[in-house]
Parts: C-alpha cells; structure tokens; sequence
C-alpha cells in the first residue's frame, strides 16, 4: 500500500469519526418546534408535488414541440388541469408531464382574457385526453386567504428546464391589486405560468399570471376565479368577456385552520451568529478589472495534513470570479494574500491558502457530512451566509439537479464556412476570442487542439467540450503560411430581453450553468456573493452557492462534492480538473 494511499485512507477514517460527532451534535441542537413550519411547509409539499405538472404545445402529426414551456395542475381525477390563459389556447393539443416521468396529452379548454389589456382573468382550463386515474389537488377558498399568510409554488421556472418542478415559499402579500389579481412573494419567471399557490394545507389558492421587475411582486389568479368560471372553462371557447353562466361559490366544508407556524427567524439568526465569521470578500484582478467575491474559511486545525496546510485555514470559492492574485478582506478592513492551491472547472470551485492564519473560526472539516438531499427534504428552509450583508433565507427547491452548459460554453466568436475542399472563417466577431487571437476572414481552419477540422460539423464538435475560459490550440492556413493560434475562449453573449424577469436587482452570475449534480433554493443573492456557506435550521452544512441562475433559483454545490474537493485538494496540490 502506498504512502499516499494510507494518508488518504487515513483522513477519510479520522472524517468518518468526526462525521458520526457531528450528527450527534446535531440532534443535540434541535429544539422542540424548531421545524413546526417547515414540517408544515412539507407536508403541503407532498400533496400538491404530485399533480403539478409541465406543458407545451404538441405537434401530433409531426409528434413536435410548439411552444414554450408552462406550468398547470390537475384539480380532478378525470383530468381537468388549471392553468393561465396567456399560455393557453382552446383547441390546441399540450403535451403534459408529470413529476415521476408519466406522460400524456391534453386539450385546451376554456380561456378567459378581456381587451384592451387582456391579463384579466388570464383563467384557462385543460383536460387530458387519455382516461385515467390521475393525481389532482384539493381546492381552496379565496375567503380564507389572509394577508401575511405562507404560501408555496410548485412550478417550472423556465432558466432551469427540468422535467420536475421546483419549489418556492413567500407570503401573501396582496388580496387585490389595481388589475384584479392576488399578489405573493412567492418568486416566478417565464414557465412558472398557470403553476400552483398553495396554502400550508396544501390546498390550491391560486395560479400563477405575471410578475413585476420587484422580486416580491407576483401575480395570482385567485382560485375562487376557477370555481366561478368552471363550468364555462369546461367548454372549448376562447372568451372575450366574462361568461354568463357562473358557479355559486359557497363553502361545503369548515373554514381553513391553518396549521399553527413558528416563525424561524430566530434560528437563522442563531446559525448566522454561530458561522457568520466564516464568510468572507476576496478581492481580485480578472482581464484588468478588480472584481470581488464572497468566500468560506474552512478549518484545518487538529487534522493529519502535509506541512503545507498545517494548523493552517484554507478558503474555498467560485472559481470564475478569482484572478491569479487574490487578497482576502477580513471583516476589520485588513486584507491578506492567499494563494491559489486548486481549481475545479466543472463545480466552478477554488481553493485558496492564504499567507498567514486568518485568526478567525472556520467550518470544521467534520462538517462536511456527505449525506445526500433528496425529494423529502423540499421546502426546508435554508441559510446563505453573506460577509457584507445579513443572512439570506430560502427553501430547498430541487435536488440533483444538471444544468447543461447553456450560457458557459467556450464561445470562439468565429464563423467558418465550406469552400470547396477548404473551410474558411468568413466572420470574425468584435471583441471575441477569435479576434484577440489573430483569426482573421479567410484564414483556412485546418485542426482545433490537434484535431483535424473538416467540416462545419466538426468545428462544432472540436469546440463542443471547452467551458469558457478554457485555452485551445487553433492550426490555420494564412495566406499559405501554416500558424498555431493559442485561443482563450470566452462566455457567449449574455441574452437579456425586456422581460422584468431580466431585470431583478444584482441580476444573473456569468458563470450560471454547466453543472453536474447541484440543489436549488430561492435565495435572493447577488452574483458576487455566490461563494458562500448554506446551513439548514439546524446548523448543518449543506454546500456553498455557486450561481445566481435566475430570479427564481440560486445553484449550490453538495456538501459532498465540496468535502471531495477539498480532501482531494489538501492531499494532492499538482492540479486541478
């Protein structure tokens, strides 16, 4: 057995040991109640996951896609689906998938909007087409919405396009505002539309319409819209005003208790107290421009590591937003040099070492517990660790979640087209790789990292594999002269349309996409902020955020991919992936 075979052995025993200490300290701190209204959060969860469901509009001739994606939810056995009008329209076939995969179709029913604006009702109705037995939900009553009360999305945020849905958890803030709607903190995006509001019953109080630019501004259809309208919405008619024939709307059952809630701001703020000093800025220079991110400081005292990390802090952060120099800024204004020991492009991870002890208290190793989180655990509520600013809440929205690299492919900004038997740059973007690089129109592309290009086809697959950021070999014939052009790839262009959804405060990380296994909460961080610890209620490590992706979801990497890294960084220093 090798010698580093046994020091790697050797720590992943000493941090079994103190993984088994630390969920007992865990058990230690939880508190009678603690979980009230997280419990009560899940269990509203559960009843309502099952039956909210994601559509698009479906080509059955050419068996294709025709739409955008939207949310709804079945509301009865036979298959009768909420959603809004906006995204619906009566006639038209949806194809309909529910969260454990099962797929289906459905027909647009009923639709209700009114000139000149037409967002009012934005009620609509579908119904499957295929006979089954399928999951729906309990309706609510608008009478028993209240103000200031906890409610819960289960949608389809568009920027994360997963076949399951995501959860989100706000409070009503709202029961009629100037165009009629319902309003919630409840975040939402382009495919939340037609999604579910619940109430901590469970109970279906409302549907998603539109959002405002504000984070806390979001519309709902109030449900008692759908118990009015139902009958009309059943039948295949695009109105223009509002139906005729309308439902009484009268309580069948006892009014809603709802369960009572704790409020939990007292052990976000007990957890803040306890790692608040964990967190720290790190200041650097990236292509000329000083840029600043957050960090975590972890712990290493007491551990068998080289001499290297002896009794030494290490901090750990986003990698795409450190240069090769970083200072660390300590809360009292002192700065100090830490140097890069490792990266990881894929998780977007660093690990720094800085020059002297930090003297502050890091995350213990021990704490890096690999348990993994799954589907019970959604709704839980969670901590972001913030240096400058206080501790952001949220709830865990998804689990295992892959985000393909959408926005953080390595883009050449180059153009080649056949001619003949050679393929040629025909356009060199501005400011792109490919111009800082020396390609110019003409140049014959001939090899990308060694690989012969012969095609279009294979310029896509030879660039297909690079992030951005990452450096390529680029064989050219110019002018009949044989060059290798070293090329440093860049992000593509960053889309931003006029939707509000583009427009939240502090906006999206660059670095958004491309990972492999994360969770997703609905915290409300900034892209420079990203870097930072997540803790649930009960002072347990969770991971570090690593993307603001979009209004609805913050990306975070698991405890147990950052315990890998670390543990693979402090027992070998010669690189990283």
């Amino acid at each position: 057995m090798t010698k580093r075979f046994l020091l790697f052995f050797f720590l992943q025993c000493l941090w079994n040991l103190q993984v088994t200490n630390a969920q007992n300290v865990d058990k230690r701190v939880q508190k009678p109640g603690v979980t009230q209204l997280q419990d009560n959060i899940k269990a509203a969860i559960k009843k309502g996951y099952a039956a909210s469901v994601l559509m698009w509009e479906y080509d059955t001739l050419q068996y294709s896609r025709m739409s955008a994606q939207f949310s709804g939810v079945v509301v009865s056995k036979g298959g009768e689906i909420l959603s809004a009008a906006h995204v619906v329209m009566p006639g038209k076939t949806y194809q309909v998938i529910f969260p454990d995969g099962k797929m289906c179709l459905a027909r647009g029913l009923g639709r209700i909007t009114i000139a000149p604006t037409f967002m009012l009702p934005d009620a609509a109705m579908l119904k499957i087409i295929q006979k089954g037995d399928w999951p729906f939900v309990e309706m609510g009553w608008y009478s028993d919405v209240k103000i200031n009360q906890p409610c819960i999305s289960i949608a389809y945020p568009e920027s994360m396009e997963q076949r399951k849905p995501d959860v989100r958890f706000g409070y009503i803030t709202n029961l009629n505002n100037r165009y009629g709607f319902m309003e919630s903190t409840c975040v939402m995006e382009p495919g939340d539309s037609g999604g579910p509001l619940f109430d901590l019953s469970g109970r279906l109080i409302g549907i998603h319409s539109g959002i405002e630019q504000s984070e806390d501004i979001n519309y709902e259809i109030p449900v008692d819209t759908y118990r009015k309208y139902y009958t009309a919405l059943t039948r295949l008619e695009n109105y223009t005003s509002l139906p005729l024939d309308t439902n009484v709307i009268s309580k069948n059952q006892p009014a809603n208790n709802f369960p009572i809630a704790e409020n939990p701001d007292k052990y976000f703020k007990s957890v803040n107290k306890r790692f608040k000093t964990t967190c720290v800025n790190i200041k650097s220079v990236i292509d000329g421009k000083e840029q600043t991110i957050a960090g975590t400081i972890f712990s290493l005292d007491n551990i068998n590591v080289k001499t290297a990390f002896k009794n030494s802090d290490i901090i750990l952060t986003k990698s795409s937003m450190i240069g090769e120099e970083p200072f660390i800024t300590l809360s009292s204004g002192k700065t100090v040099k830490a140097n890069i020991i490792r990266r990881d492009r894929i998780n977007d991870l660093a690990l720094l070492l800085p020059v002297l002890k930090l003297g502050k208290e890091g995350i213990k190793l021990r704490m890096l517990l690999a348990d993994t989180l799954n589907n019970n655990d959604l709704g839980s509520f969670l901590i972001s660790l913030r240096a400058d600013s206080p501790y952001c809440s949220s709830v865990l929205g998804s689990v295992g979640v892959s985000l393909p690299k959408k926005t953080s492919y390595g883009y050449l900004g180059a153009v080649a087209r056949q001619k003949g038997q050679a393929l040629l740059f025909t356009f060199i973007q501005p400011n792109s790789a490919a111009e800082a690089a020396g390609l110019t129109t003409g140049d014959e592309l001939l090899a990308i990292d060694d690989k012969t290009v012969n095609d279009e086809l294979d310029m896509f697959k030879a660039l297909q594999k690079f992030r951005a950021g990452d450096t390529t070999l680029i064989t050219i014939n110019h002018k009949g002269e044989k060059l290798i052009k070293k090329v440093a790839l860049k992000y593509p262009p960053q889309k931003i349309t006029n939707h509000p959804a583009d427009h939240f405060i502090g906006g999206k990380s660059i670095r958004k996409d491309g990972f492999g296994n994360v969770f997703v909460h609905d915290a409300r961080i900034k892209p420079w902020e990203c870097g930072g610890a997540v803790f649930d209620i009960t002072g347990k490590f969770l991971g570090i955020n690593i993307a603001r992706l979009s209004r609805t979801s913050t990306i975070a990497i698991p405890a147990v991919a950052v315990n890998q890294f670390i543990v693979t960084a402090i027992y070998d220093t010669k690189g990283g992936n």
